[in-house]
């Protein structure tokens, strides 16, 4: 088809970009006013010389001392570690260390709580448990803080106090929460207790999320231990803890809304903290709700508690499971033993 023959007009040109509107034609006759910029044209700047740089900052940081690099991650966990070794050759070298510590703490935890340590008898297990210590030893010189704090650990549990105490302290000084928290039990277990001491370390550990340092500084500060007793900021600690899976923390807190103490009095809150504890196997709050469910007339439910707490060693439930346990038919009694011999505590994700 040739041009004479079509019917539809030409199209417009298309709008020029960002304009709200079409252009209007333009005229031919029409003479431009050529404008003309008074502004000077910007200098040229010389070229920045070129740096061996490991990011757009500017900063060289495979230029840091491999001491530095090693000290810095000692407290982090093997996966950051890895990831740091990646960031440079001269990190690769500084960390070589602590990636081979790793191994050796990680092979460590395998045979102290690996499967077949629980099975074997006891010689074998004493084996497997010199046998991790000696590997905890070796990452720790290595500069593992976390092995460090398993070795202090174990040396612990042997009667090494002492040893163990030089274990915690080379920790808690690489910034490690678990470090600091043991070394702040530790001086509160010493003869005579460092209350001030054990404070100066809590303080950091719980500041670091470590629950059980949150809920040993708030025993501090509510009994007043090493510091001025300050009830409101003892059970702010307490709440923290609670949030972070602490169980001794929860019926603390479940005791600060039903007191008052620290806390508006809010029994809502502490009934919901109360029972939450009870389902973790707090064997005070176990006792307590069993209390409180024969008082509600649920004698079933309330024998189950009360068998509960007496199975975990709370002396106080015993002789009021025996009265519950008369007054109901056989059926009932047994249906909530049965119940007690299912019964399970709810697992909680603990931040350490």
């Amino acid at each position: 088809m040739d041009a004479a023959s079509r019917t539809w007009p030409q199209p417009n040109p298309s709008p020029a970009p960002f304009s709200s509107r079409p252009r209007a034609p333009s005229d031919p006759h029409r003479r431009r006013r050529r404008r003309h910029s008074k502004k000077p044209k910007p200098e040229q700047l010389p070229p920045a010389p070129k740096s061996a740089t490991t990011s757009g900052s500017g900063a060289d940081f495979s230029a840091l001392p491999p001491e530095l690099v090693h000290r810095a991650l000692s407290a982090s966990a093997a996966t950051d570690v890895a990831a740091a070794s990646r960031a440079c050759r001269a990190w690769r070298n500084a960390l070589q260390p602590l990636r081979e510590a790793a191994a050796l703490h990680a092979h460590g935890r395998r045979l102290k709580h690996g499967p077949t340590t629980s099975g074997c008898d006891g010689e074998k297990r004493d084996v497997s448990r010199q046998s991790a210590l000696g590997l905890f030893q070796r990452a720790a010189q290595l500069g593992s803080a976390a092995a460090m704090v398993d070795a202090g650990l174990m040396c612990w549990e042997e009667g090494q106090r002492g040893k163990a105490v030089g274990y915690y302290q080379r920790a808690a000084e690489l910034g490690h929460p678990v470090g600091m928290c043991n070394l702040g039990v530790s001086y509160l277990e010493a003869d005579p207790p460092e209350a001030e001491e054990a404070v100066r370390w809590f303080y950091p550990a719980a500041s670091a999320g470590n629950v059980r340092a949150q809920y040993n500084l708030g025993l501090c500060l509510q009994n007043g231990k090493g510091i001025k007793r300050n009830q409101r900021e003892a059970a702010k600690w307490y709440l923290r803890a609670a949030e972070g899976g602490n169980v001794r923390a929860m019926y603390n807190v479940s005791l600060c809304y039903s007191f008052g103490e620290g806390f508006t009095h809010d029994p809502v809150r502490a009934k919901k903290w109360l029972q939450l504890a009870a389902e973790c196997g707090h064997r005070k709050a176990l006792y307590e709700c069993g209390i409180k469910l024969c008082a509600a007339g649920d004698k079933v439910r309330s024998l189950m508690y009360l068998e509960l707490a007496t199975r975990r060693g709370e002396t106080d439930a015993s002789h009021m499971r025996d009265v519950i346990l008369e007054s109901l038919s056989v059926v009932n009694a047994q249906r909530a033993l049965s119940d007690a011999d299912k019964w399970r505590p709810k697992a909680l994700y603990t931040r350490r």
